[in-house]
């Protein structure tokens, strides 16, 4: 049975969709580099010595200046016209504010389907065992990847619900004139796309996107209804990267760019903004100028600050944040072709990333950057080398008054050494919120026979070292396969994922694996 809106829902997702075909791009793909090098690695860190004697880069390259950034991607005047033409038009048919009705509630928000599926699953056990009740809406792509115990009896047993992507868009029982006339028809998504669009389908006003194989590891409840979410409408947390964005997205998206006046500068040290002390200024005829060569294009007023953004987690309230939701749809629509080069131009990370903060930025809104800098996840091989294999990230509620804090006293650090020896939050900083468990994936069958979770001489290993409970505060690990045991073993779900798995032998592997987690608890720090 519809829902009462689903009519109004519809329609809303046809003018939406209408006003991205109307505005698409005219212009070729942009693949246009002036050379074969592109910005590879870029890793952030405020601690590297540009004054290093053997390194030959110029100034504008450390940097990451305006005159480098417009090194790579090139654009030329009929293009740059076009593309600029295109996106005001867009930007200016586009609602502040969804139709009463749409969206109602608080959510957890995954993006499901085939093998996202089981990750989805582990971490909404994951959820639920937190004691969280939010909703949970898990958006399924395909009709090939929809499963339907899953989404009939499973989900459902855990507060989620499966929403199925052509159902969703598009009314089911329309007419065929209707469905001739179906605007969405006339687009293809994938991949990256999907998120916007979980955002955009599900029932929820204000939405925490997750990763499927991202899990929270404390009760998440809270954020929607505290700072920095309840001020700022978006939350957007650091990956490891610079950011790379060519200058002409920036005319393209009308945004100015000061020459005089810089942001706070990210100092991922401390998990801090801070002022910038001495920006590199220039005289000029009638005021100084900022030594473009030397100031990274996004340090400038009116960029999209540093460092680039890790899409596996994400808060955005639709009540506030309309209009930003769907220019970073129409980002992700066209974006291998437009902008996904525009925003990374072949560095690190390239996809959907991006696409949030810098359709915020374009349309004016607000939003809190989580200030407290990554953490990776990993161990140290039998070569003591380190191989990552997942992200930390931080609670942005600790991490707004942490830094409320410290903005107070950053004029007076002796007080504030003083407080930090009296305030656990101080004295510590955040506490991780989420364990996002990227590569290898929690899958435990892929785990034994790829060998992720043997080293080199045939030993077991802890995929994140000897210290998360530390940093989460409990054994996540020897948690996480005590999940898999019980959904697996215990309750026997059946998952497209372990389609011509034994499940004696699966198992076995869970028990066997879960016995040495649990042998190995005292080494934990």
């Amino acid at each position: 049975m519809k829902k009462p809106n689903s009519k109004l829902r519809y329609d809303y997702f046809q003018k939406i969709f209408k006003k991205f075909h109307d505005n698409k791009p005219k212009v070729p793909p942009l693949n246009n580099y002036s050379t074969s090098k592109r910005i590879y690695h870029a890793r952030y860190d405020t601690e590297n010595k540009d004054n290093n004697e053997d390194d030959q880069r110029s100034e504008d390259e450390k940097a990451f200046s305006e005159s480098y950034l417009s090194q790579f991607l090139q654009i030329d005047d009929e293009e740059l016209e076009s593309m600029t033409e295109s996106h005001a038009k867009l930007l200016s048919s586009l609602d502040d504010t969804p139709p009463e009705g749409i969206y109602s509630g608080n959510g957890i928000v995954f993006v499901g389907g085939g093998s996202f599926n089981w990750l989805t699953l582990l971490s909404v056990k994951s959820i639920r065992a937190l004691g969280s009740e939010m909703p949970i809406e898990i958006l399924i792509p395909k009709l090939d990847e929809y499963e339907l115990d899953i989404c009939a009896r499973i989900f459902p047993a855990l507060s989620a619900r499966c929403i199925y992507l052509p159902y969703a868009l598009s009314d089911p029982d329309a007419s065929d004139s209707e469905a001739e006339a179906d605007i969405i028809s006339k687009f293809e998504f994938k991949g990256y796309q999907y998120k916007a669009l979980a955002i955009l389908l599900s029932s929820f006003e204000n939405v925490l996107l997750l990763d499927s194989d991202n899990i929270p590891v404390h009760r998440p409840d809270y954020l929607f209804s505290s700072e920095p979410f309840t001020n700022n409408g978006l939350i957007v947390w650091p990956d490891f990267w610079r950011r790379a964005t060519s200058p002409y997205y920036y005319k393209i998206a009308g945004i100015p760019i000061s020459k005089t006046e810089v942001l706070p500068k990210y100092d991922e040290v401390n998990g801090a903004y801070v002022p910038y002390d001495a920006p590199p200024y220039e005289g000029g005829d009638d005021h100084e100028h900022l030594n473009l060569d030397r100031i990274p294009l996004h340090q400038r007023k009116g960029a999209i600050p540093d460092p680039t953004s890790e899409s596996g987690q994400l808060m955005i309230s639709k009540s506030t944040h309309s209009k930003a939701l769907h220019l970073a749809l129409y980002y992700n629509l066209y974006g291998p072709n437009y902008f996904y080069p525009l925003f990374s131009q072949g560095s690190d990370g390239e996809g959907d990333k991006e696409t949030f903060l810098a359709a915020t930025v374009a349309v004016g809104k607000p939003f809190y950057q989580v200030a407290k800098f990554l953490n990776a996840f990993g161990y140290f091989n039998s070569k003591n080398e380190f191989e990552g294999t997942g992200m930390g990230q931080y609670d942005p509620v600790e991490d707004y008054e942490y830094n409320q804090q410290r903005q107070l006293y950053q004029n007076n650090l002796k007080q504030w050494e003083v407080l930090k020896t009296k305030d656990h939050l101080l004295k510590n900083g955040p506490r991780i919120l989420f364990v996002h468990a990227n590569f290898p994936k929690l899958n435990p069958w892929k785990l034994k026979s790829e060998k992720k979770i043997i080293d080199s001489k045939g030993n077991r290993l802890r995929l994140y070292g000897t210290g998360m409970k530390v940093r989460t505060g409990y054994d996540f690990e020897f948690v996480q396969w005590s999940n898999m045991k019980f959904l697996l073993c215990d309750l026997k779900i059946e998952l497209i994922t372990f389609k011509g798995v034994d499940r004696v032998d699966l198992c076995k592997e869970i028990h066997e694996h879960l016995l040495f987690l649990k042998s190995t608890m005292s080494s934990m720090e």
